[in-house]
């Protein structure tokens, strides 16, 4: 309905890393969606070898240092950004303001426990200075990780109540352990929640599905 500010990738870097990230600009509209393209490209171009794409701190701080609001019209972003290394297993990730990516492990009884994926610091461009950190999670087999923007939860109900992240980790949670879970019905299941069957924000989605 309008141009949106997300923007998202996930492709294999190497024979062993797979890299995905998810990017969310402030605002609507041209400039947004301008510096959405601008950060995609940069991570897309070759700007960063291989090997500096491996270390997800590393890359929020550079971005941070690029990207400083007051050189980009005021325009800050989130960013959940990981790198899966498939010989080990193990997903390295940083965050900078964005929701949590969900880790679902169904175990052998047909429960779903979920791990929340986060790392805490303020989106990029805000702050010069910002300190980033990443964080590490071994991926068991069957394992299922969703990132999203805050669009798919910042929704107002038909009660006027506001939809949360813990709302969004609870629904997704059973739809997890039902037969029934794909990105399609989680997007059914959210337009049925809302007055209009829209959604107020932009909404993107990845789901990353582990042999």
């Amino acid at each position: 309905q309008q141009l949106a500010g997300d923007s998202f990738d996930y492709r294999w870097i190497d024979d062993d890393h797979l890299i995905v990230y998810l990017l969310d600009v402030s605002g609507h509209g041209i400039s947004p969606a301008l510096l959405s393209v601008s950060v995609h490209n940069l991570l897309r171009s070759g700007t960063f070898d291989s090997e500096a794409l491996l270390t997800p701190d590393a890359v929020l701080t550079e971005l941070n240092r690029l990207f400083q609001m007051d050189r980009h019209d005021g325009h800050y972003f989130t960013i959940w950004y990981g790198i899966y290394q498939a010989s080990t297993r193990t997903l390295s990730y940083a965050s900078a303001g964005a929701p949590p990516a969900f880790a679902f492990d169904a175990g052998v009884d047909g429960s779903v426990s979920v791990t929340d994926l986060s790392t805490l610091a303020t989106p990029i461009g805000m702050f010069a200075d910002t300190e980033f950190s990443s964080g590490s999670y071994v991926v068991p087999p069957g394992c299922r990780i969703l990132i999203y923007s805050d669009g798919a939860h910042e929704i107002t109900l038909a009660d006027g109540r506001q939809f949360s992240v813990h709302d969004f980790r609870g629904l997704n949670r059973q739809l997890a352990e039902s037969s029934n879970w794909s990105l399609e019905a989680l997007l059914c299941e959210l337009q049925a929640l809302t007055p209009a069957g829209a959604f107020e924000d932009d909404c993107s989605l990845i789901e990353l599905t582990f042999d």
